[in-house]
């Protein structure tokens, strides 16, 4: 089985995945523009028994009930988000998201769409010919 490791900007929190992730894809919405300071952030999935933070600790913020993104407390790195309900027909509690750019080598990501353009920046301009959702 292939790990792969990955972590935050300052090194404090590292963890690995077993195996490649099972789905990726660039999320536009408001609130992870505003959680990552950029127009829209990679999200990758494993199962949740698949990943494991094997230093340090995550510190988790919950702005909107049920949904948790964890971050590095010492450099800030948003590393994590889960949601405690089903959404779009998927128990998300089974999965585990995380940054994709914050794999030790982000080139094993393979993005199959862009989510939530309808919250898009109006100066970003997708050339690729990836599948939109206006929503998730």
């Amino acid at each position: 089985m292939e790990i792969l490791k990955g972590g935050c900007y300052c090194g404090a929190i590292r963890y690995e995945i077993t195996g490649p992730p099972r789905w990726s894809g660039h999320c536009h919405c408001r609130s992870c523009q505003l959680a990552l300071g950029g127009a829209f952030v990679t999200w990758s999935k494993v199962a949740a028994a698949d990943f494991t933070i094997t230093s340090g600790s995550l510190k988790q913020i919950e702005k909107t009930l049920g949904i948790r993104r964890g971050f590095c407390g010492d450099c800030g790195t948003t590393l994590t988000y889960a949601a405690d309900s089903e959404m779009a027909g998927q128990d998300w509690s089974a999965d585990a998201w995380f940054a994709a750019t914050t794999l030790d080598d982000p080139s094993v990501v393979e993005p199959k769409a862009h989510v939530f353009v309808s919250h898009q920046q109006p100066w970003i301009k997708l050339a690729d010919q990836l599948p939109r959702f206006e929503e998730f």
